[in-house]
């Protein structure tokens, strides 16, 4: 359980990084024959600072969530 949220980052980061870096190379046309080594560039590019956003980021997200549900819980009682 310890290391759960630093593995969630880690595995979360990647599939995004992996993901949107694709999109958005397919989407601005690169070619076929270099997809792959701008991809690889552009994934190691993205992946740190993703993982830096979630492992920053989330924890104040999810206290905002908890705020939220708390609240709507309480609007729900009555």
């Amino acid at each position: 359980m310890r290391y759960r949220k630093p593995l969630f980052a880690l595995i979360m980061s990647a599939s995004t990084s992996l993901l949107v870096s694709a999109v958005i190379l397919g989407l601005r046309g690169v070619p076929a024959q270099v997809f792959l080594s701008q991809w690889c560039h552009a994934f190691m590019t993205a992946w740190p600072v993703v993982f830096l956003a979630i492992v920053l980021i989330a924890p104040r997200i999810d206290r905002l969530l908890d705020y939220v549900v708390d609240k709507d819980r309480v609007f729900d009682a009555r």
